[in-house]
């Protein structure tokens, strides 16, 4: 009953030698029959070839023509929800493929097929049970292995999901799925050597795998090898030209080799392909930004909110201000992201207030009583806003909602506690005497995903030492204070790490210091907010607050730029500081 081709007269329109598809051959068919069929196989069995010849209208026709003669026919109801799952009608998808299961409730397939009706429909936690219950039934098959460990990823689980990738991977040793996902796995573990060998692995017997390709020059982006990963991109690209993930990453390898055109020219070509891809609009916006198009740059840096980088955005029960007249109005701006953002753009408060607003500012708990005390700030909360306000505001949207270009640059916006400062001067004024007073960050939190490319060992600065004249103040806190211990013979550093217990302790110190010699961390902000002497120790691959190629900032004019040559090599940095230093 299966093979209708084969049977006459379709075989023979077949082997007519003209042009012939599956419509041809099942129209002859059916049209050779001397009364209509009442046999429910026949129409299964064309049901099916229709799903095969990606014709799922055609298949539901036939698929519920046999389900008339047998409802129950449980093969029937399976390729009917396949038949769905093709046409994205999920729900009648998953009904289908549990009308199958209740009517054979031993065969594996209905449970997988309804496992991605599930994932299909964004359900993946619920997904999961019915893979497994196929695996339950049939243990050797590969496709509901691999589902499991996909989406166990998908989920977070990588220790579960290397363990299902490892399943799979005994039942199919050679099956490039199993591998690529154990090395993405391992991948998201940090076990990149290993990932690694497995992508290569794959590769080894099929040089053109996309995803191998891929996932090769990923792992070796994350080690710092962006040459090596810009060349596997390009291979790959070469492969699928139009391939979003690829045009995407190459992008960010190219930023990152500060090949700033070329990466933009990806971004431009990958936004054509997913206009409304919120990651690759966001690094687009980054580039923009980094270069001074500010225009450009803070209408896609908006894009940010939509993959949640916008950590103080929250669905508030107040209007969005999109740039609506201000002048008597109650505006809360919201906190976003880190610390540093916090004190680099609370400086718009004091715009909103010239503009007639009254502005407050959602801010952390830690910040709230430094920026209570900032310009055109009326109060910090540090509790959801909820009434009371005529708008809110993420506060990094402020500029592109402005339309504005021009950025508020005079400092200080922000003071310290008069109290405080004046406890902070005494000591530091009496440890240092008569020299310069010099305050030192090293390292940033060491929670940031980029924190290895902006930390230095504190011994990499030992030359710093070397120049006579100064005292030198720690305002590092965190683990990273405890690199003074190994350096304190050569040099002898005043720790303040113990009394630096908030963020207003912190402005206090520097408002007794000369200079403020900071990596890129929060630190660097709030000496530049408050108007003192900073310089800030970038990474080849900066931050794109801070531009390119410049030793100043439009943010704060107290700035001074040391920038790295070579990823990685802090040596010129650290001869250019202390050059720097020699020559004050």
């Amino acid at each position: 009953m299966t093979d209708i081709l084969s049977r006459p007269p379709a075989d023979a329109v077949r082997k007519s030698g003209h042009a012939v598809t599956f419509d041809d051959a099942e129209r002859a068919f059916l049209a050779s029959l001397s009364e209509p069929p009442r046999d429910a196989e026949l129409f299964v069995a064309l049901g099916r070839l229709h799903v095969q010849q990606a014709t799922p209208e055609r298949a539901i026709e036939r698929l519920d023509a046999a389900l008339a003669l047998a409802p129950d026919h449980a093969d029937c109801l399976n390729e009917r929800g396949i038949a769905a799952l093709m046409l994205r009608d999920l729900e009648g998808a998953a009904h289908y493929f549990r009308e199958a299961i209740r009517c054979s409730p031993g065969n594996p397939r209905p449970h997988c097929n309804l496992g991605n009706a599930m994932r299909d429909a964004g359900r993946r936690e619920d997904a999961i049970p019915h893979f497994e219950r196929a695996l339950a039934l049939a243990p050797d098959l590969l496709e509901a292995a691999l589902s499991v460990a996909e989406l166990r990823n998908e989920l977070g689980q990588a220790q579960d999901a290397l363990a299902g990738f490892e399943r799979a991977a005994r039942l199919a040793p050679d099956d490039p799925r199993a591998l690529l996902g154990r090395g993405r796995t391992l991948h998201a573990l940090g076990r990149s050597s290993d990932a690694q060998n497995l992508f290569a692995q794959v590769l080894k017997q099929k040089p053109d795998i996309v995803p191998a390709l891929f996932g090769l020059a990923r792992s070796l982006g994350s080690e710092l090898r962006f040459d090596e990963a810009l060349h596997l991109y390009r291979r790959a690209l070469e492969l699928d030209p139009r391939n979003h993930a690829l045009l995407h990453n190459t992008a960010y390898v190219l930023t990152c080799l500060e090949r700033y055109d070329e990466a933009d020219e990806h971004l431009q070509h990958a936004i054509e392909l997913k206009p409304e891809h919120a990651l690759t609009n966001h690094l687009l916006g980054m580039s923009k930004l980094r270069r001074g198009d500010w225009r450009a740059g803070w209408a896609l840096y908006e894009h940010r909110i939509a993959f949640g980088t916008s950590g103080g955005y929250a669905p508030l029960a107040i209007p969005e201000w999109r740039g609506e007249p201000l002048d008597g109005k109650r505006i809360v701006l919201t906190r976003e992201q880190g610390a540093g953002d916090q004190l680099q753009f609370v400086r718009y408060a004091a715009v909103l207030r010239r503009l007639g607003a009254t502005v407050d500012f959602w801010a952390s708990v830690e910040l709230a009583p430094l920026l209570a005390r900032a310009e055109g700030v009326r109060r910090a909360i540090t509790d959801m806003p909820r009434d009371g306000y005529d708008f809110f505001c993420p506060v990094m949207s402020v500029p592109h909602r402005l339309q504005n270009e021009a950025i508020p640059a005079v400092v200080p916006y922000l003071s310290a506690d008069a109290r405080l400062s004046g406890q902070w001067r005494d000591r530091i004024h009496q440890a240092a005497g008569t020299r310069r007073k010099i305050g030192l960050v090293w390292a940033g939190n060491p929670a940031h995903k980029l924190d290895r490319l902006r930390s230095i060992p504190l011994d990499a600065l030992l030359p710093l030492a070397d120049i006579p004249g100064l005292a030198w103040f720690s305002l590092q806190t965190g683990a990273a204070a405890s690199q003074l211990d190994a350096c304190a013979r050569r040099w002898p550093i005043n720790r303040l790490e113990t009394r630096l217990d908030s963020y207003d302790a912190t402005a206090a110190a520097i408002e007794s210091l000369d200079l403020v010699i900071s990596v890129d961390t929060s630190v660097a902000h709030l000496a530049g907010a408050l108007g003192r002497p900073v310089w800030i120790m970038l990474p080849a691959q900066a931050d794109w607050r801070w531009m390119t190629g410049r030793t100043d900032s439009p943010w704060y004019p107290t700035a001074r730029l040391f920038r790295q040559y070579t990823l990685g090599d802090w040596s010129p940095v650290v001869d250019s500081i202390c050059a720097a230093l020699a020559a004050l």
